[in-house]
């Protein structure tokens, strides 16, 4: 495969909190011998505290905009896999470098699935799934990103899926081009 994917120079996978972006990204990565880069870690390496802390002392928008700065730091670099916060794409500024410096991809993944990982995670702080119905948080905000993940280039069915597969099913559609959401 190429240095470019359906004609950007990286690639950037987005979806919902615990849809494989990190995982997939490393994997896909690895194949592909390029650079991963999760943005929550890079927001965390700049800021010098973990995601969490930062939600607890700036709230959400602080976070936001830490996140903002790393978009902008981060994707005008061609040749890497960015595994972007499933909120990420929602701002319109992040959604124009991303789009207009890589192929964005949405890891799809079922409500269920969200919960189902999360509690597997021993309910690993989330700071937005810090409520008291995390099932109907999950389920609020998907819908409300929704129409920000439409705007990917293509999609992923993750549910059931290992790293590996999803990780494949990526680079069956970027090798095909074949488009519009799965």
């Amino acid at each position: 495969m190429s240095g470019e994917f359906r004609g950007k120079p990286s690639i950037t996978l987005t979806g919902f909190m615990f849809s494989g972006k990190s995982r997939v990204g490393r994997e896909l990565a690895g194949r592909l011998g390029l650079r991963f880069v999760d943005l929550d870690s890079e927001i965390e390496r700049a800021a010098g505290t973990p995601v969490g802390e930062i939600f607890a002392v700036e709230g959400e928008s602080g976070f936001r905009r830490l996140e903002r700065e790393a978009v902008a730091r981060v994707l005008p670099h061609p040749g890497q896999v960015v595994a972007a916060g499933g909120g990420a794409v929602v701002d319109p500024d992040n959604l124009a470098l991303i789009a207009g410096h890589s192929c964005v991809v949405w890891l799809k993944v079922a409500p269920q699935t969200v919960l189902e990982r999360w509690k597997q995670s021993k309910g690993r702080l989330r700071p937005l799934l810090q409520v008291d119905d995390p099932e109907r948080e999950i389920i609020r905000l998907m819908q409300e990103r929704r129409s920000f993940y439409q705007e990917c280039d293509f999609s992923v069915e993750c549910d059931g899926l290992t790293v590996e597969e999803a990780a494949g099913a990526v680079l069956e559609r970027l090798d095909t081009g074949a488009t519009g959401q799965q």
